[in-house]
């Protein structure tokens, strides 16, 4: 037992290192202020040990382990204890590591760990449970297939030496993992219990424990439930030979990668040894912070002003215990796709004569200011969410020494080798341990050699073709003797680095909130907290001005607009973000309304000010149309335009979705009319259009964190008078509205698939509940708490219809929706009219099944969840600008909805669900949109049945009649007749938002 831990200097949780009896490692974390308690344990065990003949193992026996033990046999009973506990499970599994973790309200931390435990003591693996599992993992691969990130790192894995682990396929399906044994004549649970045995053990398992009570009961009821985990004396990763080298010369070499998505990105791969080992040092990390650095001198910056790139990423990407792979990832633009091999040429360049063959002195001084902020950002890191917390404590456990849990990822602990650094660079950075990918569409890649030929990866169907590095290459690519291009050089001394890490008052509670500037353009709202201990803060700020919403190329304008504050201010927002000072820009917002755009700023409060002053003055005084801001303005339009056609391939849920926004949201452009309008926008419309934007203004603003009232006033005021806006005028104060669908009505719109080789179907239905308010917003958070895990449980778990599957809350402008979306390989009228079938039951176990005992625990939940403390001043401040943009000012809202909630009885939820959502309801209003996936319309089309849709069928809705079935719950006698569906009529959607009335609740 160790309490000698290096923690954060603001850190008040006390710690403690225990080792039981059977070897497994705890660290538990003690926080008397936490209202959420969460756990995480990692086992080093992971797809590396995949038997060749069930690829996929680990992954599916992390699943099974939530399917019950012999302590708690119930299939869903874990999950359904931390929904019901204010809180949620998960777990995933990567090459080297199987990590399971949960988060819950505080008091059910002791019957969490006793039901945790169950996982790795007395996991059951019920052979009837086993082949429906199987069915969640294939669809859960059916909902990967189209991901090039997925397809590209599958790519890696499958040309690495045969019959090395690294080359199986560690996801998984339903061939994998039952027809293949089945084939041989093998059963999946004897494999599953054999790999368990013989992968799982207490001496590998790291767990970390975080709650409200003291250290020693911590210990105690770990000591209590884990003692039990059996030891098996393994060793990290069993039956895997750390020496075992999977990077054979076949899979080094240019390899040409066809994207799904339309692509054109430059990755270069050079495997070496692991960097775990050698993390006092850190050698690697100083490679990745200049190579990937945006700053002045940057590979990065002078492929921006060559027009070559818009993005570049450098580091250790892919890890494991044996081996690395050092990553610099380049998205290229039309213009750079050719140019490749220039790129390659620059980046080694680079390394060779500016990290390479560097005055010995400017590493130096490079080093010490990556040891300084990281140091900072140590000192001072701010809390972040329990389950994440212990999630990357276990993580840590099984990397670090016990000790270094909390700091051994970021703190550089011992002065770097730099002959050691040399030789990595000359050892792993040759030509001849180098991978190259270029993934770009077919009709773009360089011509093939005559020796070459496309391939096709056997799990994700990925088409490839693979030449060797040749001398010839190597040379031109990397000759030593090629002067360093102009431009490029090491990144300079950062001008953020924090210099006053003062707190502006004794730490204590937080002031009140209070307006310090209430003028016609500026509401700012501030909240001096210094609770948190560190010298940080929170600015958000939004610059609302409704033309940007009057069209589609207004709408356009504006994402220009932000596309190129972006790329402008790049190099000092990423100086800003590694010295811990983070800017972000957008023009949408998920929580409150946003109409124009949103500047967020949050980190170190000691340069804030200077940064929020800088980029106002930017966005004033830009000019698109000069020379050097029009490349900038072409590259980015290129860029955007890519984004708006690779949405097509987003998630067939992700269209159901947007779907019903266009039904429903004024204003809302739709992708086609965005990309229409974006062919001609000219970088002079632009200017124009920021000139209209910014001439009218209503500046709304909360500042959280380390400043004072007086403080803020002064940098609000001094930033904003850069850009000197007039009063909001009456046409340009936002104007909110929702199409209002009439009781009893049914209104559906059907699609096809935008990506035509997408497998999967979807719906989104959207229940529509009214304009909103406080008691209308608790039932149905209260009712999404009770159903989402009951439509899980029956509709994933149960009838394995798909991967995904929720029922969420959907307030918008202040209407209150339920959606319940569903993905699956099934037809969407199948699934429609299975979660009918759910309503009807739910609605049911609602009335007469759920117990007072079980209402007053979720009731309890939910308060725990809304009464969950602020972690940070970023978080503090998110929540308040969604009152200050809603124009509700509700700052206590938590504490109100609390106490509602507290006052709710079982027949107000029975009343809410049956007046808004029950399938019988005469109220029950209703938006159904379908998207028709690859699957189904090939199973139809073998059947001979029509599914009628067409490309134009997503621009109407058929509206069924007044309280009419369309989609009928099957009758439970087999012999009555199917009922008789109700004619719907068709109406454009165009004319359907024309014609509808509107809620307009937005104040």
């Amino acid at each position: 037992m160790s309490s000698d831990i290096r923690k954060p200097d603001a850190d008040t949780r006390s710690y403690r290192l225990v080792e039981l009896d059977n070897k497994l490692d705890i660290i538990l974390i003690s926080d008397p202020e936490t209202n959420i308690a969460a756990a995480a344990l990692a086992v080093a065990a992971g797809q590396l040990q995949d038997p060749p003949e069930v690829q996929g193992l680990a992954h599916f026996c992390e699943h099974m382990l939530f399917l019950g033990n012999e302590k708690y046999p119930g299939e869903s009973d874990f999950d359904s204890f931390c929904a019901s506990s204010a809180g949620y499970s998960n777990a995933w599994t990567s090459m080297d590591r199987t990590v399971y973790h949960f988060m819950l309200a505080h008091d059910k931390l002791h019957d969490s760990l006793d039901r945790f435990s169950g996982f790795f003591s007395c996991p059951l693996f019920q052979e009837d449970l086993t082949e429906r599992e199987l069915m969640a993992i294939d669809s859960e691969n059916n909902k990967n297939l189209q991901e090039d990130a997925r397809r590209e790192f599958q790519l890696m894995r499958s040309t690495a030496r045969e019959n090395h682990p690294l080359q199986r396929f560690g996801t998984g399906s339903y061939k994998t993992l039952f027809e293949d044994p089945q084939a041989a004549g093998t059963n999946i649970r004897e494999h599953l219990m054999h790999f368990y045995k013989n992968a799982y053990s207490a001496n590998i398992m790291k767990l970390a424990v975080l709650g409200r009570e003291d250290l020693d009961t911590l210990e105690k009821w770990c000591r209590e439930f884990f003692s039990s985990v059996p030891n098996n004396n393994l060793e990290p990763l069993a039956g895997v030979k750390p020496d075992d080298n999977p990077f054979h010369d076949g899979w080094k070499g240019f390899f040409r990668v066809i994207p799904v998505k339309e692509r054109r990105k430059l990755v270069m791969y050079w495997p070496m040894e692991s960097t775990y080992p050698n993390y006092r040092q850190k050698p690697t990390r100083l490679l990745s912070h200049c190579i990937g650095h945006e700053g002045a001198g940057s590979i990065l910056s002078l492929l921006k002003r060559k027009g070559w790139a818009t993005d570049l990423s450098a580091g250790t990407g892919t890890q494991s215990t044996y081996f690395a792979l050092f990553e610099i990832s380049i998205t290229l633009t039309e213009e750079g796709l050719p140019n490749y091999e220039e790129v390659i040429r620059m980046v080694y360049q680079y390394v060779q004569h500016c990290l390479r063959a560097a005055d010995n002195a400017e590493r130096i001084r490079i080093r010490a200011e990556c040891e300084q902020l990281a140091l900072l950002s140590f000192r001072f890191r701010s809390k972040t969410r329990e389950d994440n917390y212990t999630e990357s404590l276990a993580c840590n456990l099984t990397r670090y020494p016990r000790e270094e849990a909390l700091c051994g990822p970021d703190l550089f602990f011992e002065p770097l080798d730099w002959d050691r650094l040399d030789a990595i660079i000359d050892e792993s950075f040759s030509t001849s341990n180098l991978r190259v990918h270029l993934i770009a569409p077919e009709a773009e890649q360089p011509k093939l050699p005559s020796t070459a030929e496309w391939k096709e990866e056997r799990w994700y169907g990925t088409k490839h073709c693979w030449e060797p590095i040749n001398a010839e290459m190597a040379g031109r690519w990397a000759d030593k003797a090629t002067p360093l291009q102009a431009g490029l050089h090491l990144p300079l001394a950062n001008p953020y680095t924090p210099e006053d890490s003062s707190l502006c008052a004794a730490v204590g509670p937080a002031s009140d909130i209070v307006k310090v500037i209430d003028s016609d353009t500026i509401q700012c709202w501030h909240c001096m907290d210094v609770s948190f201990g560190i010298p940080k803060a929170a600015v958000h700020m939004q610059l609302t001005n409704f033309v940007c919403e009057r069209s589609a190329r207004w709408a356009v304008c504006l994402r220009m607009m932000l596309e190129v504050i972006q790329e402008v201010t790049n190099e000092e927002a990423y100086d800003a973000e590694e010295a811990g000072l983070v800017f972000d820009i957008s023009n949408t917002s998920g929580s409150s309304p946003c109409n124009g755009l949103r500047l967020t700023f949050k980190g170190y409060n000691d340069k804030m000010p200077k940064l929020v002053k800088n980029i106002l003055e930017l966005i004033a005084k830009l000019d698109f149309t000069t020379p050097e801001n029009q490349a900038v303005f072409d590259l980015v339009k290129e860029k955007t335009m890519t984004d708006y056609r690779n949405r097509r391939f987003q998630q067939p849920y992700q269209h159901a979705m947007n779907a019903a926004s266009f039904v429903f949201e004024h204003p809302f452009w739709e992708r086609e009319e965005r990309m229409a309008e974006l062919e001609t926008v000219t970088s002079q419309e632009v200017l124009d259009f920021k000139r209209l934007y910014l001439s009218e203004l209503l500046v709304e603003v909360m500042v959280v964190g380390n400043f004072t009232a007086e403080q803020t006033a002064a940098f609000i005021s001094q930033a904003v008078a850069s850009v000197a806006p007039k009063p909001l005028s009456p046409e340009n104060k936002p104007q909110l509205k929702i199409s209002k669908v009439d009781a009893g009505v049914t209104l559906l719109q059907e699609q096809l698939g935008p990506d035509p080789d997408a497998l999967d179907s979807a719906i989104s239905v959207q229940f529509q509940l009214g304009e909103s308010d406080l008691r209308q917003a608790v039932l149905l958070e209260l009712l999404c708490q009770v159903m989402d895990k009951e439509m899980y449980g029956q509709l994933r778990t149960q009838e394995q219809l798909g991967y995904i599957v929720a029922a969420v809350s959907n307030t918008k402008w202040q209407v209150g929706a339920l959606r319940c979306i569903v993905q699956s390989v099934h037809p969407p009228q199948y699934l429609e009219t299975r979660l009918e079938v759910f309503l009807a039951a739910f609605g049911k176990k609602l009335e007469s099944e759920l117990t007072e005992e079980e209402f007053a625990e979720h009731i309890d939940s939910l308060v725990t969840k809304k009464l969950e403390k602020d972690r940070n001043a970023t978080k503090k401040c998110e929540r308040l600008m969604i009152e200050v943009c809603s124009h509700e000012y509700m700052f206590d809202r938590r504490e109100k909805g609390a106490e509602l909630l507290r006052g709710c009885k079982k027949e107000d939820l029975s009343a809410f669900f049956n007046t808004h959502i029950a399938v019988a309801s005469p109220h029950r209003a209703r938006v159904s949109c379908h998207v028709l996936g690859r699957q189904a319309v090939d199973t139809m089309t073998a059947a001979g049945e029509a599914h009628g849709l067409t490309e134009d069928s997503k621009a109407s809705l058929l509206t069924f009649p007044a309280n009419s079935t369309p989609f009928p719950i099957p009758s439970d006698s087999p012999d009555a007749p199917p009922p008789a569906l109700p004619t719907p009529t068709k109406v454009s959607i165009k004319d359907f938002r024309a014609s509808a009335p509107l809620y307009s609740a937005q104040k």
